[in-house]
């Protein structure tokens, strides 16, 4: 992520890491069993940054909507499946801000009563990435290993998500 803060009137760019996770429930489109196919799902992402270690403020980050994939597999067979993986997903982003992540556990409530929202920002993400798909127990399972990636700037957002690299396991049932 990124923002700026200002000294004599100077703006200063500064680049944090953002950790998090993210859940994504959907379904997987493709009845005549062919090697491409569509997928549709909703998702909610979660971010967590400390802006000054010093100054014991974080950010929280929470990105949510709804998106679409187009997949490609170029080798289908029942235990080994790659394939390739390209998206898109219209989603909110909300920021909130924390002046107790230092002591969150100690000061748990002091750290979620203080949240101050900087508002939610509207988004055209995108995605791209490598999947492989295979049986375990009797269940399929992939894993994926991707980016995503911004279309456009959040336009009037004091923070900014620029890319973020996953690795994510799916479980089918």
């Amino acid at each position: 992520m990124q923002f700026y803060t200002y000294q004599n009137g100077t703006p200063i760019k500064n680049i944090r890491t953002i950790e998090g996770a993210s859940i994504v429930y959907g379904y997987e489109f493709n009845p005549l069993d062919r090697w491409f196919y569509t997928r549709y799902y909703g998702f909610l992402d979660y971010g967590y940054v400390i802006l000054d270690p010093r100054g014991k403020i974080e950010t929280n980050m929470f990105t949510y909507g709804v998106g679409a994939d187009l997949l490609i597999e170029y080798n289908k067979n029942p235990l080994n499946v790659w394939g390739l993986f390209y998206g898109m997903m219209l989603a909110g982003n909300t920021w909130t801000t924390s002046e107790f992540s230092q002591n969150f556990f100690v000061e748990n409530y002091r750290s979620f009563t203080s949240f101050s929202f900087k508002g939610t920002y509207f988004r055209l993400l995108g995605q791209v990435g490598v999947r492989f798909q295979t049986v375990i127990l009797y269940h399929d399972v992939s894993f994926e290993f991707g980016i995503k990636f911004p279309f456009d700037t959040e336009l009037g957002s004091r923070f900014v998500r620029n890319y973020s690299f996953f690795v994510s396991h799916t479980w089918y049932f």
